[in-house]
């Protein structure tokens, strides 16, 4: 049998391209059921991914819902900014206040006189500060006696949490400066010397006291308010026990200027709240709906269409939605009361004048609607955690969706293996019959050529 070294070359017919072609349509016709199936379920996957997003983003909406502490919030409004500023926890009573900031409250500033520079030699010498709630010493001996080395030392006290100690270079020398830590009476630091040389002795220093190297910049002073007319103090510009359930940050001193605070129910943060409820809902309405739609006129469906998990889950949460709160003893037991109505498509709409009536005159009524192990938004994120939750239906559907992309992949490795071993098997057929070919031909060449040398047979 004649070698053949090129698919045709026997035969003279270009076997190589259809040996290519017969691969190609063998090929085609399997790749394209794959191709389907995973395009089928690539889209499921994606659907699932949607809605599982939406009835997170609405589980995350029900969270602050589900607290009561929302619909017992407190706000505190000032007539104007500058003067001072108010919050309010739950614990405030609602009522109104009359507030005069009559001067804030100071921390104590001191600074000695000039000496000729920060790195000059003062005194030895042990210095003791004090106040009401604590005592510190530092040493100061002959290689650490200057302003410098003072400064350094009460800083680095690990005793120390009542001053900070600071140098200015002006025009007529350095001077130190001690600044208190806190702020209010109470807080009022002295110093004392003892032992050394004696050179530190004239920074002994006690507010009203002998003359010393300090002087005072500020003095340490409570805050003073009036608070409907009543007298009020406070070691800082943040008064807490005044009001119970009230912080008052104080800005500035106005004696004189008296400017009301409101204690009002926090509607505005629950009604946010139910916003965020409401729309997180009509999401998962929508995103569901886009995903199950069927097209009567196109005949096109969406990727989910008729899937039984996602119309349980639609069910599951509407039937909460609508139905009635388990408190008998509560007067609100329905979205509906709250002005939250359901529309012919299936999504809520909220009538802000009726949400905003029942807060009015039953604000904490709404919060038991939502609120509590039996409120609404406890008992949906109940049901969605059935769908969402490691063993949830939407979480085992998606699992089951990515097996089957799986499969489909291991399917799609087989596939190739087959096609390698369908075209190696018709390449050895094709060979042969090229071979054969070109044997015939041979023949048939041999032949004409004995023939053609036979006695007259070439001219008939």
């Amino acid at each position: 049998m004649a070698e053949i070294t090129s698919l045709g070359a026997g035969s003279g017919l270009d076997l190589s391209g259809l040996v290519d072609q017969l691969v190609t349509v063998e090929r085609q016709s399997r790749s394209s059921r794959l191709n389907v199936n995973e395009a089928r379920v690539q889209n499921q996957l994606s659907g699932f991914g949607q809605i599982k997003g939406a009835a997170s983003s609405f589980q995350d909406a029900l969270e602050p819902l589900e607290d009561l502490a929302v619909y017992r919030g407190r706000a505190a409004t000032t007539e104007e900014d500058g003067v001072f500023t108010a919050t309010a926890s739950a614990e405030a009573a609602t009522g109104r206040y009359a507030i005069e900031v009559v001067s804030l409250a100071q921390t104590q500033k001191v600074r000695t006189d000039a000496f000729d520079s920060s790195i000059e030699a003062i005194g030895t010498g042990t210095i003791t500060i004090s106040t009401s709630a604590e005592s510190f010493s530092v040493t100061i001996d002959e290689e650490g006696g200057s302003l410098a080395d003072i400064r350094d030392a009460i800083n680095a006290s690990a005793s120390n949490s009542s001053v900070t100690a600071g140098i200015v270079n002006s025009v007529d020398g350095a001077h130190l400066i001690l600044t208190g830590t806190d702020s209010g009476e109470e807080a009022a630091f002295s110093v004392a010397v003892a032992g050394g040389d004696g050179g530190l002795a004239s920074l002994a220093y006690v507010a009203g006291g002998d003359a010393s190297a300090f002087s005072e910049v500020n003095a340490a002073a409570d805050a003073q308010l009036r608070i409907d007319g009543l007298a009020v103090s406070a070691r800082s510009n943040t008064v807490n026990a005044a009001i119970e359930g009230v912080t008052i940050n104080l800005l500035a001193a106005e004696e004189g200027t008296i400017q009301e605070v409101t204690i009002s129910f926090d509607r505005e943060a629950a009604k946010e709240q139910i916003n965020t409820f409401v729309q997180g809902y009509n999401n998962l309405l929508q995103t569901v709906g886009n995903q199950t739609s069927f097209n009567a006129e196109t005949f096109q469906s969406g990727a989910l269409f008729g899937d039984s998990a996602v119309r349980s889950l639609v069910g599951d949460v509407r039937g909460v939605v609508n139905s009635l709160g388990t408190n008998p003893n509560v007067a609100i037991r329905s979205l509906a009361q709250i002005g939250i109505t359901t529309e012919l498509d299936g999504s809520l709409s909220i009538d802000d004048a009726l949400l905003d009536d029942a807060m009015n005159t039953n604000f904490e009524e709404v919060g038991f609607l939502f609120a509590g192990e039996e409120g609404l938004a406890a008992q949906l994120n109940t049901v969605l955690g059935g769908y969402l939750d490691s063993t949830g239906r939407l979480t085992t559907r998606t699992d089951s969706l990515e097996i089957r992309v799986e499969d489909l992949a291991t399917q799609r490795e087989a596939l190739e293996l087959r096609m390698e071993s369908f075209e190696a098997r018709i390449r050895r057929q094709f060979t042969g019959l090229d071979s054969l070919i070109s044997e015939l031909n041979n023949t048939s060449n041999f032949l004409t050529q004995q023939l053609d040398g036979l006695p007259g047979f070439g001219n008939n």
